[in-house]
């Protein structure tokens, strides 16, 4: 409790002398870093986990690079513009048939009840000038712009598996590379219409140009992005994303869930786009063509590529033994002989189609996938894994529409697996005027229906047993204040992993936002969530006794200018762990951010310091992180001690930029941190990245 006080006592420290400055006003452009990583943060800054959301990035920063032409902006391309709420899309269009072509991007100042925060993102995701020009021959010997980035980081504590004597005598796996990370990027485009993008990537412990890894790096992607030939609105030769409908029946790559874009329910991604990232999992290799005709759009493709998995060798001493691969290895690491075994161990070949028809207000689509397997998938005798796919091949189709109705917006998709089971989901968002706007959204995925990649708006991941309810609405009675609330319930017909019954629970998110100027923006959040889980210390080999779980967090969060050099940001947040059989359990965090900019900009430096107190896992925080460009970080917090880190841009040239971010944790409460062979030794843990950017 002391530890608690003496926390506290620094925060109203900080928060004192950072407002003893002069607040004054400025609003310019920030660069693409700055402005992607403050919309991601609202994105999953309530994911509670560690996942890498770089291709959420990778879609911002395309979104970015290739602006949406306000004048001839659709419907659809302003709904991937996630910030942007109903009232907002209506009012653009509304005025942009009433007055004409856009003039200015500043004459977004004269759209109706266009909060300032979407009139900001807004200026930088769009243009007035005139895009999408179909590829002319002699434009491909026009070479266009160059960028490669250079990555490198390492730590500075020696993890377990690099202690590679000691592990080889015991007869242990050990990490086979070095404790460094590189990743190559590079993007080059020819004309205006083409674009191409290569990734090379060696994570940390992996061999490079040797052993398992003699070509060099572990992860190579890359790709050809062609638009607007003839008919053809886009051809991708190589790695890609695609995505349709809602997410149900078939939607690769990561997407956010829940988040403080209340009303941010639906999917609305690109249906193909090249792929920018580095997850080694979550993405098509092959080709995807995108063929327009009228109201007519017809989209195929097919990915063939080796996929990690866990593989199940057979035993030729016993008769009812096959091959086949019982789970798949997403993590992308090959640090070790066996990570290396589960690399590229099975094929996966998938081909789709999707047909879309445009009416007036309706829009409707098909989808149809096939996926095959080289080996059976062959799940766990586990309980909860009953239902999951087996064998080699699986089907999906789906229909999705979306009908515009005045001031509302209703969506969905119904979607089936070749084994008979069905999901379906459907929203509406209404703007009931222009302060208040509502979602709805039910979902209904059988137990045993199967898919391949999918990423609906779901409590779970999987997109499957699940039902559930959602509630979202966003009120601003006025310019400078803002009220968001969702409420949320679901339930799970079959068992989960930690959960060996049918379960239920909900989620409860309230914020209030205060901005009463383009230098200060305050908000005031609650979260509240209880659901059903294994009954902890039950040790019962099926622990159907469930247990409800509470989990309450608490936060304050204020960002402000101090001059036009010169911004911080504070946050405080607190939150409590209540559950049957085991003592409450609650933890603080913490922290203080400051940004300065320099000559112009030219140097860019930001740093934070993070004091927390948390007493066990169950009350864990997580904070989402500013980073270098391509880089994702939401840190744990848990246990007790700081964090820090220091980041630094530098323009060299204007070909030319290095970025450096140093980071470091160190408790007060333990002497090891983490586990397996990524124990530390000791009680800090620190880390190093650096980038250098060529442009050309």
């Amino acid at each position: 409790m002391a530890n608690k006080r003496f926390i506290f006592i620094k925060y109203l420290g900080a928060l004192a002398i950072v407002f003893y400055g002069k607040i004054l006003l400025a609003q310019k452009l920030q660069n693409k870093t700055e402005i992607i990583s403050t919309i991601i943060e609202r994105l999953v800054e309530n994911t509670e986990s560690t996942i890498d959301y770089t291709d959420l990035q990778a879609q911002l920063e395309n979104l970015y690079d290739n602006k949406i032409n306000l004048n001839k902006a659709t419907d659809n391309e302003l709904r991937q513009l996630i910030f942007l709420k109903q009232t907002d899309i209506l009012n653009i269009l509304k005025h942009q048939k009433l007055y004409g072509n856009f003039e200015s991007i500043y004459e977004l100042q004269a759209i109706d009840n266009l909060s300032d925060e979407s009139m900001y993102f807004l200026k930088h995701f769009v243009t007035i000038n005139e895009g999408n020009k179909q590829l002319k021959l002699s434009e491909l010997k026009q070479v266009g712009k160059t960028e490669i980035v250079l990555q490198h980081e390492n730590d500075f504590q020696q993890r377990l598996g690099y202690k590679t004597d000691e592990l080889k005598a015991q007869n242990k796996q050990y990490y086979l590379g070095s404790p460094y990370r590189y990743v190559v990027r590079a993007k080059q485009k020819l004309g205006k219409n083409i674009d191409l993008g290569f990734t090379a990537e060696k994570d940390a412990g992996e061999q490079f140009f040797e052993g398992a890894q003699s070509n060099g790096f572990d992860f190579y992607s890359a790709h050809i992005h062609i638009k607007n030939v003839w008919r053809f609105n886009q051809i991708i030769i190589g790695d890609y994303q695609a995505n349709f409908g809602q997410g149900l029946t078939f939607g690769s790559g990561l997407s956010a869930r829940k988040s403080a874009y209340v009303l941010n329910v639906n999917r609305y991604f690109q249906n193909i786009r090249p792929y920018r990232s580095v997850n080694e999992f979550e993405f098509m290799r092959g080709s995807a063509i995108n063929y327009q005709y009228k109201n007519w759009t017809i989209i195929g493709f097919i990915s063939s590529k080796k996929i990690n998995t866990n593989f199940q060798t057979a035993d030729t001493n016993q008769i009812n033994t096959f091959d086949g691969f019982t789970g798949f290895n997403v993590t992308g690491l090959h640090r070790t002989a066996d990570e290396i075994a589960d690399k590229e161990n099975v094929n996966q070949t998938i081909l789709g189609m999707h047909v879309q028809r445009d009416f007036n207000l309706l829009q409707l689509g098909f989808t149809g996938i096939k996926t095959n397997y080289s080996s059976p998938f062959l799940p766990s005798n586990a309980l909860y894994q009953k239902y999951n796919f087996t064998g080699t091949q699986l089907m999906n189709a789906g229909v999705d529409y979306k009908l515009t109705l005045g001031n509302a917006l209703l969506s969905g998709e119904f979607s089936s697996s070749d084994n008979g089971a069905f999901a379906t989901t459907h929203s509406l968002l209404i703007a009931l005027d222009n302060k208040l706007d509502l979602c709805l959204l039910y979902r209904n995925f059988d137990k045993n229906y199967q898919v391949t990649y999918n990423n609906p708006f779901a409590e779970n991941s999987d997109g499957r047993n699940e039902t559930g309810f959602y509630f979202g609405v966003s009120y601003k009675p006025k310019k400078a204040l803002v009220f968001n609330h969702y409420i949320d319930f679901y339930q799970s017909k079959w068992l989960r992993y930690l959960v060996d019954a049918p379960s239920k629970g909900y989620d409860v998110l309230n914020e209030v936002q205060y901005n009463p100027s383009k230098s200060l923006n305050t908000y005031v959040r609650y979260r509240f969530e209880s659901k059903e889980k294994n009954e902890i210390n039950n040790n019962e080999a099926l622990n159907d006794a469930l247990s409800v779980q509470e989990k309450q967090q608490f936060r304050f969060h204020i960002k402000y200018k101090l001059s036009l050099m010169l911004e911080a940001e504070t946050r405080l947040e607190q939150s409590y762990f209540t559950t049957k059989n085991i003592k409450p359990s609650n933890g603080t965090l913490i922290y203080q951010d400051i940004k300065y900019k320099a000559n112009g900009g030219k140097w860019t430096l930001s740093a934070r310091l993070a004091l927390f107190s948390i007493d066990d896992y169950n009350a864990r925080i997580y904070s989402y992180e500013d980073n270098l460009p391509y880089t994702f970080t939401v840190p744990l917090y848990q246990n007790s001690g700081s964090r820090f880190y220091l980041m630094a841009k530098y323009q060299v040239t204007k070909k030319i930029k290095l970025f450096a971010r140093y980071a470091q944790t160190k408790y007060n409460n333990i002497n090891n941190i983490g586990t397996g062979l990524e124990q530390i030794s000791g009680n800090t843990q620190s880390d190093l990245i650096m980038q250098l950017h060529l442009s050309f």
